[in-house]
Parts: structure tokens; sequence; C-alpha cells
């Protein structure tokens, strides 16, 4: 499709990141992606992250930077800063979201994973712009696995999601197959909301027919996504490879604390194979010359790691939520990767495991999964954009936004 026919001009993209550094770096593929392909295209991404400033952002995509969650458990949020409650923090947030939805008016509303966002501080943003912007059409990005179906009805039922997604909602697009994870049967969606859905496929910066391919290396790379709980992954990931004498790169990630990062160069300093890297803001280049990958089970490392066909070995987290356990399951059942669980002898587990795995010749895994989201993402967010300006009355006449440092 010619950018110069294409109905998007203004889209407007939240992203909470009250943990880690999948959701801001989906929220960017996505742009990414959108703006290659329409030269007229504006992009505002609203994001909760810390370390978004830590990323290459495309000259066309402004950044609004909400105040920094940190999150503990289910529902359970505290401000990075000490010194700022969680209520004002939420409602600092608010505040910036809603003059920015008053300003921008865009053609489409893209939220990420959270249907009401952290702590429901989407409400009021949905309320001002059917109030300021009615033909804003309105679209979830939903990610396949949320946690167990039994937690994710009870949590919805009693926050009220489900009336959320009947009355919000103009679509909701599912970064997954209804094959692997049938969203509406599992989640119990009503026929109301089960027709707003689209199954896009995975969501990832690389393709099957990826023409970047590098020869692998004798090397073992341990990630973590951001790494705040990832020390013990790559604690076990440098223990397996000192006894199986193979050299090893792991990559803290930029919110691993001190504490961890410091007994993780501790280790490193005895294992005379080992290096480490605090942070690299595109890692696919170690990714694909890797022999072995060891990560953590995040939507957007297994997405890439499968795409690059680099053998992967999975230790989900499996607390607070179930989400990564299951999905990496998924995979495993289609040959895509190969799970350790986390817990008790977990180096030793691990040293057996990436053994065998380095032993198995490479074999092209990604005909198993649809990578192809974010084409399908983008054609549903046109449709939508169509619609908005179709639905128009008035000419919008949008503020500018002022400029964001990076």
């Amino acid at each position: 499709m010619k950018s110069m026919e294409s109905a998007l001009r203004r889209v407007l993209l939240y992203s909470h990141d009250t943990y880690g550094l999948g959701h801001l770096r989906r929220n960017l593929a996505i742009a990414e992606h959108l703006l290659a392909g329409h030269s007229n295209l504006q992009i505002v991404l609203m994001t909760g992250s810390s370390v978004a400033d830590r990323f290459e952002i495309p000259s066309r995509l402004k950044i609004v930077q909400l105040p920094p969650v940190i999150k503990f458990g289910n529902e359970d949020y505290r401000s990075r800063d000490p010194r700022w409650s969680i209520d004002l923090v939420r409602r600092s947030r608010i505040a910036i979201m809603k003059d920015t939805a008053r300003r921008f008016q865009p053609d489409v509303f893209l939220v990420d994973h959270a249907p009401q966002g952290m702590k429901k501080e989407l409400l009021p943003v949905f309320d001002v712009l059917r109030a300021t912007s009615p033909a804003t059409r309105i679209v979830l990005g939903l990610r396949d696995v949320i946690d167990t179906p039994e937690v994710v009805r009870q949590h919805w039922h009693e926050a009220g999601i489900y009336e959320t997604l009947d009355e919000v909602y103009d679509r909701i697009l599912v970064y997954g197959r209804a094959e692997l994870f049938d969203v509406t049967e599992l989640y119990g969606l009503a026929d109301t909301v089960a027709s707003k859905l689209t199954y896009c496929g995975y969501v990832s910066r690389h393709h099957a027919d990826d023409p970047q391919r590098s020869r692998k290396e004798d090397f073992v790379l341990g990630i973590s996504g951001g790494g705040g709980d990832g020390a013990d992954v790559l604690s076990a990931t440098l223990s397996a490879c000192a006894a199986l004498a193979r050299r090893c790169v792991v990559m803290t990630g930029p919110l691993m604390g001190d504490v961890d990062r410091r007994a993780l160069a501790l280790q490193v300093a005895t294992h005379p194979l080992a290096s480490i890297v605090e942070f690299v803001a595109d890692p696919s280049d170690l990714m694909r010359r890797a022999s072995v990958v060891v990560t953590m089970g995040g939507y957007n490392s297994l997405c890439e790691l499968v795409a690059l066909d680099a053998p992967t070995i999975v230790i989900p987290r499996v607390e607070p939520r179930q989400e990564q356990v299951i999905r990496a399951q998924i995979f495993a059942q289609l040959g895509a990767v190969t799970v350790e669980l986390p817990g008790k002898a977990l180096a030793a587990r691990l040293s057996d495991t990436l053994a065998r795995v380095l032993e198995t010749p490479p074999a092209t895994k990604t005909a198993t999964l649809d990578l192809g989201g974010l084409i399908k993402v983008a054609n549903a967010l046109e449709v939508e954009a169509r619609a908005s300006r179709g639905s128009r009355t008035t000419v919008r006449t949008p503020q500018m936004l002022p400029e964001v440092s990076r």
C-alpha cells in the first residue's frame, strides 16, 4: 500500500511499562514498522518505561514520558521514586495522558496489553477521547497469553474488564494464533467482544526470511530481558557453561539492581571464558551468532529468537503470573525452543540440557509459527483509520505536542 493512499495520519500508543522491557520494545517495533510504510504518519508513544531513552527513537515518533512505577505482584504497583506515592503517580500519569489525547486527537489509539491501563488509569483518557475526538478508533493489542485462564477470568470479572472490552474498544488485535491459544474460549469472551478479535500472528521485528544470517560461533549467550529478576537465570547460565568449559556471554539488562550485577561480575571473574555486558539496545547480532541462547520467557525475546532460528533454552518466570511458562510450553511443543523450569539445582539441570542442545544439529524452526504480526497489525490499524475518517463530521485541528527530550 502506498503511503499517499493511507488513512493513517496520527496514531497514539499506550505502554504502561510497569516491569521489564517487553511492552516498550513491542511498541517501538510497531511504531518503526508503521513509520517506515507511511511517510505522513505521526506517532506519539505514552510510556512508563524508565529506560526509553536507551533506545534509538525514530524522528517521527514522539515519546511522552509517564512517571514510572514498579510492579511487585498482581495489581501491586509502587513509584520508582520513593518520594512519590502511587496515588500521586497515578494522578500525574492520568493528567499527562488526558492532555496528550486532547491535544493530539489521534485517528487510532492503540493500547498495549492492559485494557484499562495501570490501576484503571486509562478510563479517564477514554472519556476525554470520546468527548473531544469521538472519531478516534480505540484498539487493544493483546498478548496471546496473559496468565492462566482461571486467573484472567477472575481478574477481568472483578475489575470490570469484560465491560470495558465490550463498551470501549472498537477492535482487539491478538498477538498470537487461535489454534495455539484460543483467547475467545479460554478467557470466556462474549460474542460481542469475540466479533472484534483479529489474530495477527506473533509480533517480531524479524521474520523467517530475514536475510541477515550470521555464522554460528562457539559461545552461549545468556539474556534476561530488562534484568530486574534475571540474576538467577544468568548465574545458572554461567555455572552451566563453566561446568562444560564453554565460552559464555551474559547480558544483565538496564533494570538489574547493583547488588545482583556485582555478584554476577564476581562470578564472571572466576570463569576465564565468560564475559558480561550491561545492555545492548538491539542484541539481534549476538542472538544470531550464539551457538545457544539461554533466556527468560518474555514474549518479545521468544518471538525474536525463533525468528532468528537461534537454538534457545527458556527458563520462564513462574510468578506472579504463569504467562511465560504457558507460552514457553506452547513453543516447546512446536519444537521451537527447549524449556528448563527454574527452581532447585537449576545450574546442574541447565548444564545437562545445554550439553544436549549443543549436540543437536541446528534446524529451521520458524515454519511452525506465524511471525508476520507487524504486517497484520499495520493492516488492521489502516482499516480502523479509514473508519475514523469516514465517521468524522467536523475537521479536527490537533495541537502540536511539546518536544520531548530523548
